[in-house]
């Protein structure tokens, strides 16, 4: 059997990129004196999320559109080289959350990067991101990734409210998605939380329903940068079962599972669920809504639309 050591990271993130790219070398270390083969680090852990408790206009706001612009990088660029070479001396695969600066001047993406040995073997930008524009643009397409040890896609935070991102992912012949994300708490109570318990439910279902697992790597404690948002942490492992076989509460850490991937999805998609494989029992033809727009119903608010990417400059303006 082909054993893999999972990991998703539970991690206080700050506007800080040199802290937060030594945490990150940090806990690669603390990963491979445990034997990890795939770690997933949070969403924007290279440079950390937005402060939403800024006030659009001031000049609070403006210098956080700055430094997102100026801290972002190429991929690969910099911080992904340090990883690699990181990644490198331990045989590991690290996905890591960062802003992304594309090759067209000015536009910035939150992308997930997958790096392993040999550098970086792919990049996803988020595509659902409409409450981030104007730091960041929203991506197109999913892809998936060949590892060594089972076909990989990545998505990040608020992808996961949107079934279809993960039913792609395992049209694609994904066996693992793993996960980024900031996913924050309405108050300071995990145990009572509605947007803490959304993140478990969505999570387990997302992997039941494509029988695949579910990697999720989450901030954790009050954000260091924002007086508003305290993080739900909950970093987790799910079964292609949707069965929780490993998960943090809002300590940092490492929450870790070691299986044989590939044979516990086949398992899934031939024996678990009555025998039936909830992929190959599809059918698309009866499915064509899924491909329209929403009509908004009449007296109601319209659906948030994704902003057009364009470059955002440095002094806070759009290029258009």
């Amino acid at each position: 059997m082909a054993q893999t050591t999972l990991a998703a990271a539970n991690m206080q993130v700050s506007h800080d990129k040199q802290a937060n790219i030594g945490r990150i070398l940090q806990i690669i270390e603390e990963a491979a004196d445990r034997g990890v083969d795939l770690l997933v680090l949070p969403e924007l852990a290279l440079q950390g999320y937005i402060d939403f408790a800024l006030r659009p206009g001031s000049p609070q706001y403006a210098a956080q559109r700055r430094y997102f612009i100026s801290s972002a990088e190429p991929v690969p660029g910099p911080a992904t080289e340090v990883i690699a070479a990181a990644a490198r001396r331990h045989g590991m695969h690290v996905q890591v959350g960062m802003a992304e600066a594309a090759a067209h001047g000015g536009v910035v993406f939150n992308s997930a990067v997958l790096i392993g040995p040999d550098g970086v073997t792919g990049s996803y930008r988020k595509l659902h991101n409409q409450a981030e524009y104007p730091f960041f643009v929203p991506g197109d397409g999913v892809p998936v990734f060949d590892l060594p040890q089972v076909r990989a896609a990545s998505m990040i935070c608020y992808d996961l409210v949107f079934p279809e991102v993960t039913r792609v992912c395992a049209l694609q012949g994904a066996e693992i998605t793993l996960m980024s994300t900031a996913w924050p708490m309405q108050g300071n109570d995990p145990a009572n939380d509605y947007f803490a318990d959304a993140m478990d439910l969505l999570s387990r279902a997302a992997a039941f329903v494509n029988q695949m697992w579910l990697v999720i790597s989450n901030h954790c404690g009050a954000g260091a940068y924002s007086s508003k948002v305290e993080y739900y942490g909950g970093s987790q492992i799910i079964s292609p079962t949707g069965r929780v076989v490993a998960r943090l509460d809002q300590q940092e850490g490492l929450a870790c599972y070691t299986a044989d991937l590939r044979a516990e999805v086949m398992a899934a998609r031939t024996e678990a669920f009555f025998g039936l494989s909830l992929l190959a029992d599809r059918r698309p033809a009866q499915y064509e809504l899924l491909t329209r727009d929403y009509t908004t119903p009449p007296g109601r608010p319209a659906a948030a639309r994704p902003a057009p990417a364009r470059p955002v400059t440095a002094s806070g303006g759009d290029q258009r």
